[in-house]
């Protein structure tokens, strides 16, 4: 079932399955009822019965103007009720038949609406290819299933699937047509079969030849194909390919919603739009980046689920990066979109995004933030220029990945650098020029547990050539960074240096803690306290040897 229906069908549904009123629900999920019926067609379609039936049943085959009388759910009363419909065949295709309602026909379908459908399901779709839209969905993620009627052709069945306070059903994929009709009596809740391939339109009161409605349909004709080759795959992968079977016939869903909350699983599926989205532009980024010719079709088919079957079918492909690379490489690309980047990694071919949401904006150093980031999502944060190059020191409670995304101004390309975040990350920032109108930090979580982060970005101070004095000054300590104490050592050849003070400041420039020395060599132990015995908090300070008005400086990183 498409999207604008499927809050008040997982109503349904759940109503169907517990026997209780709509005004009592359980917190369950309507893909999860759906899989799980999928899950128990699953259990017949290789039993003695159906190999039998398919040994010994005649060809089921139509010709124009045959009489034919299906099941379908009533849709315009909640819970939906059973009922049938009789029609008739008005088109026969290559690779379909097209039947439609006898009560709507000529009322709300008639033939100039059939040629305009039948066109676009079997000729061409909206992105120009020369087949159309069922032959598409086989071509790029397997064939159509035949489980009981010996013909391999799909039934497109067009009736009023009407419309419940407000809610419209554009159409949907039954998986009881996949087993006998006594095999769809036994199923949690019980059904009705037709025992077919059959895709349910809807002919009123939404217009049946809008091509959007074409593309409804080759999203739930995915799922039948899906269904055949891997019945208990995860919903949001199988949602994410039927999602790209929009993209793939031209006419896939708005983007909105994700793009302005991307610390949204993608694993996760909590029947939301910004849900599909999200796996459309995965799926659309993977496919438009990696697919071979049959890396779509070979995941489909593949036994494992989610991320094992995807990563095994990237290892049998031999593409050059695994599935945690690729994730960190598509959220960078969902922010920065341009086919100039990085010989095109960066970009989508076929989507045209908007803009994504950032968690904060810089502009203003020292600058310090942090947050938490769901698995398999990402976060934004935007930095503008300072007086000076950019440090960051970010510290996480599980090892991620921080894109840095310096944006070009006009006719420049962006550049894009990625730096592992091993639970700490201490690094100076490539250069920010006049070349570059700002930085893009993409934090993405490529792991399968939520992520504490935090982090502080400072200006990289500048120094003129090294002063004698400097060179005169052995100054270190170990460890750093630290979370204890670090022992500070050091060792001068300087006149007077016994005294001198060794100081720590913040990246403020305000002092926090002195330490006089007695001696031109030494150490000095320090553990992260200000002058007040108070500890300080995690960041970068800058431990200074100061002698006469003479200073050398040592960056120092103390992580509470």
């Amino acid at each position: 079932m498409k999207k604008q229906a499927i809050i008040i069908l997982f109503l349904a549904i759940t109503t169907l399955l517990i026997g209780t009123n709509l005004t009592n629900l359980p917190n369950v999920s309507f893909d999860r009822l759906q899989r799980d019926l999928e899950k128990q067609a699953a259990k017949f379609k290789d039993s003695d019965l159906h190999r039998e039936i398919k040994q010994n049943r005649a060809s089921r085959s139509y010709e124009i103007g045959d009489q034919e009388t299906f099941w379908r759910w009533n849709l315009s009363v909640m819970p939906p009720t059973w009922v049938q419909t009789q029609s008739t065949c008005r088109a026969v295709g290559e690779h379909c038949y097209l039947f439609v309602a006898n009560d709507q026909w000529n009322v709300h379908m008639d033939e100039n609406d059939v040629e305009t459908v039948m066109f676009y399901l079997e000729q061409e779709t909206m992105a120009g290819d020369d087949f159309g839209a069922i032959e598409m969905d086989t071509l790029h993620f397997g064939p159509i299933p035949d489980e009981l009627d010996n013909d391999p052709k799909l039934i497109v069945f067009y009736s009023a699937l009407g419309s419940f306070q407000g809610s419209v059903f554009d159409g949907y994929f039954s998986v009881y047509n996949e087993v006998t009709e006594a095999e769809a009596q036994q199923m949690n809740p019980p059904g009705h079969s037709n025992e077919c391939e059959m895709i349910y339109m809807t002919c009123y009161p939404l217009n049946p030849t809008d091509p959007v409605r074409i593309s409804v349909l080759s999203h739930e004709l995915q799922h039948m194909i899906h269904w055949a080759q891997d019945d208990n795959e995860d919903t949001w992968l199988n949602e994410g390919m039927s999602e790209l079977a929009m993209v793939y016939f031209g006419m896939p869903d708005p983007i909105s919603g994700f793009n302005s909350n991307p610390d949204n699983s993608l694993i996760v599926w909590n029947q939301q739009f910004s849900d599909y989205v999200k796996t459309m532009l995965y799926f659309t980024y993977l496919e438009e980046h990696y697919d071979d010719g049959s890396l779509i079709k070979d995941i489909v088919s593949e036994p494992l689920n989610s991320i094992s079957g995807i990563s095994n079918q990237l290892t049998l492909h031999e593409t050059e990066k695994n599935f945690n690379e690729i994730f960190v490489d598509w959220t960078i690309a969902n922010f920065l979109d341009e086919p100039e980047t990085g010989n095109g990694l960066y970009n989508y071919e076929e989507l045209n995004l908007p803009n994504f949401s950032t968690v904060a904006t810089y502009s203003n150093y020292p600058a310090s933030g942090g947050g938490n980031i769901n698995p398999w999502a990402a976060e934004y944060v935007r930095l503008y220029h300072g007086e000076n190059n950019l440090h960051v020191l970010m510290e996480a409670n599980q090892n991620i990945h921080l894109g840095v995304i310096r944006k070009g101004v006009e006719g420049i390309a962006s550049e894009v650098d990625i730096f592992p975040v091993d639970n700490l990350l201490d690094v100076d920032l490539p250069d920010f020029s006049d070349d570059y109108s700002q930085m893009i930090l993409v934090i993405s979580n490529d792991s399968n547990v939520s992520v504490n982060y935090s982090f502080t970005v400072s200006e990289v101070e500048t120094f003129a050539e090294e002063s004698e004095f400097q060179r005169q000054i052995l100054l270190n300590c170990f460890p750093n960074p630290f979370r204890n104490e670090t022992t500070i050592s050091f060792e001068s050849t300087a006149k007077d240096a016994k005294n001198a003070r060794i100081e720590i400041y913040n990246v403020k420039g305000e002092k926090i803690k002195s330490f006089s020395i007695i001696s031109e060599r030494g150490t000095i132990i320090w553990n992260g306290t200000d002058e007040f015995s108070k500890r300080v908090k995690s960041g970068v300070y800058f431990l200074q040897f100061n002698l006469s008005e003479k200073v050398a400086t040592k960056k120092i990183i103390y992580l509470d």
